[in-house]
């Protein structure tokens, strides 16, 4: 019997070409991109070729593609950066949210919405 794996909310495996593309920046050519070192300086052209390849595939601007470390991040930008852009129009959020949303969207839609918004879960 074959396993079938399915928790890929909880982590997802990475498919090989992205393995392959990623090596050399894991053992021989890492690098902190925001160091001004020649490890930082290769390690940033590395990671803005990256965001201009991928705005190009979503026909995007390499200015729109924000890269995060994970999850949790990815929620908190999407969640606060909406009620963040609503407020800057001048009015309270509204948020409706799954109540079996992960734990990481459901906090973040609570505090967005803070006291002069609505926050719903449904």
């Amino acid at each position: 019997m074959q396993a079938i794996y399915l928790d890929h909310a909880a982590t997802t495996p990475v498919r090989r070409e992205v393995v392959e593309a990623m090596a050399p920046y894991l053992d021989v050519d890492f690098g902190n991109p925001s160091s001004v070192h020649a490890f930082g300086r290769r390690a940033a052209a590395a990671l803005e070729d990256a965001r201009a390849r991928l705005a190009g595939a979503l026909g995007a601007h390499a200015s729109e593609i924000v890269f995060v470390r994970g999850g949790t991040e990815a929620d908190n930008l999407a969640v606060f950066g909406v009620a963040g852009r609503v407020r800057a129009e001048g009015r309270a959020p509204a948020l409706a949210v799954s109540a079996i949303e992960h734990p990481a969207v459901l906090e973040a839609a609570r505090a967005a919405a803070g006291e002069d918004g609505a926050f719903l879960t449904i």
